[in-house]
């Protein structure tokens, strides 16, 4: 198959891989992120986050645990209705809320919202850059003065980088899905050219290990004016 064909297969088919994904439990994917760890301990409670792509909500449930509001998008239906059938969402201060959403879609669907913080973990690398660039322009509409932008990615300095089929820059098809690797100049770029100051930016590993896999990545914290 050729890398175009590759790539508009796995465009069709990313709903259902996600779906599938998380249709099963995972080892090791329960706990916090050691990124939203990081990220918690600079927010004070009562804050309103909003998650762009919570997954299976490890860490949009950590956030609720320590009294923030929480606002969790992702594109599996499969993910969002598990978390919003959970039996135990009460027990937080301030119930989290979860919606299905494409990046894409934001600027429709959460016109409306004002979070103080747009927190993204493994999500960038996994859209095209388009879709990227459609998230991080509604975070900075959405975002209150002063407002924070957390972000977590593959950097392209990381040992999965080239395997599988070539689909565009950066970007491959592996292990059934897309994959997007991400350069933190030209990231660092986008967010200023979007408005965004970066007040922190670090690349490296061990700091997102997940079984044999310790990635590169990429770690940002931008705001907005005051």
């Amino acid at each position: 198959m050729s890398a175009g064909g590759a790539w508009h297969k796995a465009r069709v088919s990313e709903d259902e891989y996600w779906n599938q994904f998380y249709s099963h439990a995972h080892a090791g994917l329960e706990a916090p992120s050691s990124f939203a760890v990081q990220v918690g301990d600079q927010l004070t409670a009562g804050a309103h986050v909003f998650e762009l792509g919570c997954g299976n909500g490890r860490d949009a449930l950590y956030f609720a645990s320590r009294g923030l509001k929480v606002t969790a998008c992702d594109r599996s239906s499969v993910a969002v209705t598990a978390l919003a059938q959970r039996g135990d969402l009460t027990r937080f201060a301030h119930r989290p809320e979860f919606l299905t959403a494409d990046f894409q879609e934001l600027a429709e669907r959460c016109a409306a919202l004002t979070p103080d913080v747009v927190y993204s973990r493994f999500t960038l690398h996994a859209v095209p850059p388009a879709v990227q660039t459609a998230a991080l322009r509604w975070s900075r509409g959405a975002l209150r003065p002063r407002g924070r932008l957390f972000i977590e990615a593959r950097s392209v300095a990381g040992s999965l980088y080239g395997k599988g089929i070539p689909v565009e820059r950066d970007a491959f098809l592996h292990d059934g899905h897309y994959r997007r690797f991400l350069r933190l100049d030209e990231l660092t770029e986008e967010l200023e050219g979007l408005g965004f100051a970066i007040t922190s930016a670090s690349e490296g590993a061990g700091v997102a290990i997940y079984r044999d896999d310790d990635p590169v990545v990429i770690r940002i914290t931008a705001t907005t004016p005051g």
